[in-house]
């Protein structure tokens, strides 16, 4: 009787993003805690290379954005590279991504490293080089094959990726497939993010290639893709192994993969995923219309328990909406709950209930009033697709927060900035 083949199995992680600069002003981490969070983000990475070593696996695949720009330190990337070292019998495959390019300048090229005088990348780690597929082989299986491709600049691809030729190894039994860019249909958060498209491929150009598994990098959710006829699981997005900005609430994975033959001969992946970082980013929204002070410390409380948010350890990101009782603005939720997490970020876009006041409608404020409120219905309207009698028009979004504003102005003699989406 026949054995059967040996399953393949891997870890595949990306958009690590070393050395981000974490600056964000949302954020609003300070020095002290991006310096401790860049190092995170190295720790996580690192663990993922200690536990494919605990699990004996067959290689570790990396579809890009190991680090955020050429302002990746040298001590970083030596510390990357003894990790590599550290796991000789384990292939690790790179296809670089937009932020970590191949280039001359690249700290993947081992001249640069050598002038440097930083360690090189050791035998066990294979970068591809590549603008179009190439091939590469496993040191030591030869039933599996890679083939990938690289980004040489930070630049948009717009040209359909998988158009061109995605040669194979034919006499191997798993052919792995792994890049870095936007699949057609992707509705993660960042999907909608400025200037993320780049080299676009469908889940129907990946079937017709009829790869064993595709690993693909670029967007920052995990992400299954599925051929469309029957469901068949082609590939993955790992997405971001750690959450960098208040954009990237949640869970992030590296994932666990084993190929093997089943039914039909036809190869299918088992995946686990594992969560590496040990901190996650927490989003919340409370809408605090009607509420006293003590009912809006109540029901955040409420919700930072449901979600299981850990004290000293996340990073909680509330947004409050809805309109409080004139006088009363939410400034005392940031203070009540700073010190029991790692950050604690408020974003107010509440507003006060003025429209809840009488107004004498001769006024100059009562007439500001009408005003703002008849523009706004028309906006309404508008935005509905209700009212076509003008092609150009204020949104009703944008006279709500010039009606806020004014009475801001007109009511306390000074604006008080709010969110703005």
């Amino acid at each position: 009787m026949s054995q059967s083949p040996k399953p393949f199995t891997f870890l595949q992680m990306s958009d690590i993003h070393l050395d981000s600069p974490l600056g964000s002003k949302r954020l609003a981490l300070s020095p002290a805690k991006r310096l401790e969070r860049k190092g995170e983000i190295l720790k996580a990475m690192l663990k993922g290379f200690t536990l494919a070593k605990e699990r004996n696996l067959d290689a570790i695949i990396i579809p890009g954005d190991v680090w955020d720009s050429e302002a990746v330190t040298s001590q970083t990337i030596n510390r990357v590279i003894e990790a590599s070292e550290e796991i000789p019998h384990i292939p690790i495959i790179i296809a670089p991504g937009n932020h970590d390019y191949y280039s001359t300048d690249s700290l993947y090229n081992q001249t640069v490293l050598k002038a440097r005088a930083m360690r090189l990348w050791p035998a066990n780690v294979q970068i591809i080089t590549s603008p179009t597929f190439v091939k590469l082989g496993h040191p030591g299986r030869e039933d599996v094959s890679f083939t990938g491709s690289a980004f040489l600049n930070n630049v948009p691809v717009t040209s359909r990726l998988l158009a061109g030729d995605c040669p194979k190894d034919n006499h191997a039994l798993y052919n792995i497939l792994l890049f870095h860019g936007s699949l057609d249909g992707y509705n993660g958060q960042d999907a909608q993010r400025p200037g993320k498209h780049t080299a676009p491929f469908s889940a129907q150009e990946l079937e017709q290639l009829d790869f064993s598994w595709c690993a693909v990098g670029h967007y920052h959710d995990y992400f299954e893709i599925r051929a469309k006829g029957n469901d068949r699981l082609l590939g993955a997005y790992s997405g971001c192994l750690v959450g960098r900005g208040l954009d990237e609430p949640g869970p992030h994975y590296a994932l666990i993969g084993e190929l093997s033959l089943g039914a039909g001969n036809q190869v299918e992946c088992k995946l686990e995923r594992h969560e590496l970082d040990q901190r996650k980013i927490i989003a919340l929204t409370l809408n605090i219309s009607g509420m006293t002070s003590t009912q809006v410390l109540d029901a955040i409380s409420n919700l930072l328990s449901k979600c299981g948010a850990r004290t000293q350890q996340d990073i909680v990101y509330l947004i409050l909406e809805g309109k409080y009782a004139h006088g009363g603005q939410p400034t005392y939720v940031e203070p009540r709950f700073r010190d029991f997490f790692w950050h604690f970020v408020v974003e107010d876009r509440t507003r006060p209930d003025y429209l809840s006041q009488s107004y004498d409608p001769r006024t100059t404020e009562g007439k500001f009033i009408d005003a703002l409120l008849q523009l706004r219905r028309h906006a309404e309207l508008a935005d509905a697709g209700m009212d076509s009698t003008s092609g150009d028009y204020t949104s009703a979004q944008v006279i709500d927060d010039a009606l806020y504003y004014g009475l801001d102005a007109l009511k306390q003699n000074k604006v008080e900035l709010r969110h703005v989406d």
